[in-house]
């Protein structure tokens, strides 16, 4: 028997194998792994109920080790309590997954609903990245949160927004074909998003600066700004919603493209 124990730990150690704590598997580098079954266990962090939305009540690193399904528009895949600073999720190129569908130009969305992909509950920093969050009832993924980032996240038929994201920054995503906006921001960085056939602009948003930013076939306009946002070399083209259907409400800082021309 004790020579089994050790064959199967020596199997162990060359498979990078992870240590158990409870219903919460943790990586080797200390990060807590959650998948389909972990969400159904419940106990994620303490105080996380089985089944969806996963709490999350702990600072510290989390990474999908496989896709996590939703079953209904109405429910949110992860939600990060409202008094947790300092959470990153890495989604590792895997998919949070919901049914609603968003199909056609101009964009239909079924079924809508309240279901997040990411969500925090409060105005705390946190971190998502590195994966895809479609089919959502609601926003695919919603940071609000001083120093709050959304980074290499494809966004793609949610019944929300794509992204939204407050006090941070959303840099080097893909936003397609969500029933609002492809991000809404506020008090944000949004930076080399690509943004095509959403049904509201390809990003909207207030104080905001918008930089280096691909807006293409959207139902609004490319880019919806307001009060203080800035912007500066984007590209945006065959949007529509306004008479000058590329930008509106803008402070230009630097070169934008509109339709293969410098914009006005």
């Amino acid at each position: 028997m004790r020579s089994h124990f050790k064959i199967l730990a020596a199997r162990c150690a060359a498979a990078a194998c992870f240590a158990l704590t409870g219903h919460a598997a943790m990586a080797v580098d200390g990060v807590v792994l959650i998948d389909q079954n972990k969400a159904l266990a419940g106990n994620v962090t303490p105080g996380d109920t089985p089944g969806f939305p996963v709490t999350i009540t702990q600072a510290g690193s989390y990474r999908l080790s496989g896709n996590l399904t939703v079953p209904d528009a109405n429910t949110s895949a992860i939600v990060i309590a409202a008094d947790v600073v300092g959470v990153t999720i890495d989604l590792n190129g895997f998919a949070i997954v919901g049914p609603t569908v968003c199909s056609g130009f101009p964009l239909t969305c079924s079924p809508s609903g309240t279901g997040n992909g990411v969500f925090t509950a409060g105005a705390r920093a946190g971190t998502v990245r590195n994966g895809t969050v479609v089919g959502m009832g609601g926003t695919g993924v919603s940071m609000g949160g001083a120093g709050s980032s959304v980074e290499n996240v494809t966004a793609t038929s949610n019944g929300g927004h794509g992204i939204y994201v407050a006090l941070g920054t959303a840099t080097h995503n893909r936003v397609i074909k969500n029933r609002l906006n492809g991000v809404l921001a506020s008090n944000a960085l949004i930076t080399h998003t690509f943004a095509s056939q959403n049904a509201g602009a390809g990003i909207g948003g207030n104080d905001s600066l918008f930089t280096q930013n691909t807006l293409v076939v959207n139902g609004g306009v490319g880019i919806a700004a307001s009060n203080s946002a800035f912007l500066s070399n984007q590209f945006s083209s065959n949007n529509g919603g306004a008479a000058n259907p590329q930008f509106n409400g803008r402070n230009a800082i630097g070169p934008n493209g509109c339709d293969g021309s410098t914009c006005p």
